[in-house]
């Protein structure tokens, strides 16, 4: 398979012409995340008609071609683990994947392997042997060595001949359908997530009284924005741990903030102003516009035995189809089946164990 780098404008639309022609993309990215408030793209990686393509978008600025190609009805897009793939077309072209294919996800419906790694997953399904990652490279140094090149473009260059292996087993199990909606399924989910942190995600933030979690709220709020305008991850402005404790402790002035330990490192005492800020807007909330805590179901019993024992019937069930345990359900999705049957007469929400594929 033939490959080279696309470095104009030009070329990256004559290219998404190509892929708009043929119907059909295998696709991946490249990216540094460790050190930036986002993933930042560095690399896209094409396979279509036989030849592999990189676009460097630090220099082809105007991606929008290929994201509207993402995001119409008539491209087939294949790509191995595309959660980022998915948020990058979101976030920088604005729209949700409609024909996705991850063959990753397919895979869990063939076997009990997933996730699986793409070198692992090239070699199970086409007995080739790949170089793998390059897990250490600066994907933003310039220029890219032709090794790291290679690397790149190994991750599109198998996934058509994968998918189309993959698809003929799946639909002589009949679960062709049953991947086609698992991938909708997934990008939707995926595609939903918010771009910015939630609060209530944060450990130990459920169990606060709803006037500290008004604070964190507002603690959190002011993080996300000093993150995104200096372009660091939130935890490097201010660790998740401090930030649920000073929503406890609300403090009221600078002498109450150095009482903390943690405000006394380094770097957090710049922060000190809009840190007391964000504490008095939470302190200032209205208390019928407080967030509201969780609902906590009393008197129901330890769900822990039940959940075993489905789990160990669900373990037999999957090994006995050759399905991913992992793909199908989690531990929290068997709590709450038990909960749905059994305390709430089946109404409300339909537990995921209990739709589509996974019903069947």
């Amino acid at each position: 398979m033939s490959s080279h780098v696309i470095t104009s404008q030009r070329e990256f639309e004559e290219l998404c012409q190509r892929i708009r022609e043929a119907g059909l993309v295998a696709f991946d990215t490249e990216f540094v995340s460790e050190s930036t408030y986002r993933p930042r793209l560095s690399l896209l990686q094409f396979a279509v008609q036989g030849e592999a393509v990189a676009v460097d978008p630090l220099v082809v600025r105007d991606l929008s071609p290929w994201w509207e190609i993402m995001g119409d009805d008539t491209t087939t897009v294949i790509a191995h683990g595309s959660r980022e793939e998915i948020k990058f077309c979101v976030s920088l072209g604005g729209l949700t994947p409609r024909k996705l294919i991850d063959v990753q996800i397919a895979e869990g419906l063939l076997t009990r392997g997933y996730p699986v790694g793409h070198s692992q997953l090239v070699l199970r399904v086409l007995g080739l042997r790949t170089t793998g990652k390059q897990t250490r490279t600066d994907w933003e140094r310039r220029p890219l060595r032709e090794d790291q090149l290679q690397y790149a473009l190994e991750d599109v260059e198998h996934l058509e001949q994968v998918w189309i292996t993959q698809a003929k087993a799946l639909e002589e199990l009949g679960r062709l359908d049953w991947a086609f909606a698992e991938f909708d399924r997934y990008t939707r989910l995926i595609s939903s997530e918010p771009l910015r942190g939630d609060w209530r995600r944060l450990p130990g933030a459920n169990r606060l009284a709803r006037r500290e979690m008004g604070v964190l709220q507002e603690l959190q709020a002011w993080r996300e924005n000093v993150a995104e305008r200096s372009d660091k991850p939130a935890r490097w402005i201010l660790r998740d741990d401090i930030l649920v404790e000073l929503a406890k402790l609300h403090p009221k002035s600078s002498n109450d903030l150095m009482q903390m330990r943690a405000m006394q490192q380094r770097g957090s005492q710049r922060f000190q102003d809009e840190i007391l800020h964000a504490v008095r807007k939470g302190m200032e909330i209205p208390d019928a516009n407080l967030p509201e805590k969780p609902v906590v179901r009393r008197g129901l019993p330890d769900f822990q035995p039940l959940t075993r024992l489905l789990a160990m019937a669900l373990a037999n069930r999957c090994a006995d189809l050759s399905i991913s345990m992992s793909l199908v359900g989690t531990t929290s999705d068997l709590e709450a089946l038990i909960r749905w049957h059994s305390f709430d007469n089946r109404k409300g929400e339909t537990p995921s164990l209990m739709v589509g594929w996974r019903e069947e």
